[in-house]
């Protein structure tokens, strides 16, 4: 996966720089400095459709992004598979690059949590994230991201879904949500739309992926 990230980089020298530190990501102190200096060195250009393709096929779902998401989720998986996998040294790394990054670092850690080893340990730092005030923190785990899908218990998915309406999130980029859907998430989101109907405000076109045809 790591790989594919790492390609996903379009100009040759900070492709070259980006391989580099990953190879040392195993080092605390070499990753706090290209974790902290990647959107410097790769820029936040948009990565191209061919490369959230081929990075999609080999497991982890990704959409464009900036050049900066994918080093820094390369960075993380490469750090974190350095680390023992007894304990909880893995799963309190990567809580504290969520809680404690700035916005484009906790993105990149949240879209990369599918990809992590044994990911359902990382659900409760995944809700906390869909409590986010930061529309693009919450989109990054909420929106072409098979995390939530995969790993999120009912009550945390319908929440989620339920906030994406609220803030405006397309629920067509919500991975698994036909097979998420249930008669208690329909029953969330038609309350949703009469309360909005009664307060003569507009109702969003996709909530017809999850309710039932009159």
């Amino acid at each position: 996966m790591t790989d594919e990230l790492v390609a996903a980089i379009e100009a040759g020298d900070a492709r070259t720089w980006l391989a580099e530190q990953v190879a040392t990501a195993g080092d605390p102190a070499r990753f706090a400095m290209a974790f902290a200096a990647a959107g410097r060195r790769l820029g936040r250009g948009a990565i191209g459709e061919a490369a959230a393709a081929a990075i999609t096929a080999a497991g982890l779902r990704w959409p464009v992004t900036g050049a900066d998401e994918c080093g820094r989720a390369a960075l993380v998986l490469a750090a974190v598979a350095a680390l023992p996998p007894a304990g909880d040294r893995q799963v309190s790394f990567v809580r504290d690059l969520v809680r404690r990054g700035e916005v484009r670092e906790r993105q990149a850690v949240l879209r990369a949590l599918a990809a992590l080893p044994a990911p359902a340990r990382f659900v409760d730092l995944a809700v906390d994230a869909c409590r986010s005030n930061v529309e693009t923190v919450f989109a990054a785990i909420a929106c072409d991201n098979d995390f939530p899908a995969r790993h999120f218990p009912p009550p945390a998915f319908h929440q989620m879904v339920i906030k994406a309406l609220f803030i405006g999130a397309p629920l067509a980029r919500i991975a698994g949500l036909a097979e998420r859907t249930t008669d208690e998430l329909r029953r969330m989101v038609d309350a949703y739309v009469s309360e909005r109907a009664a307060a003569g405000r507009a109702i969003p076109d996709d909530v017809a992926l999850i309710r039932r045809p009159p």
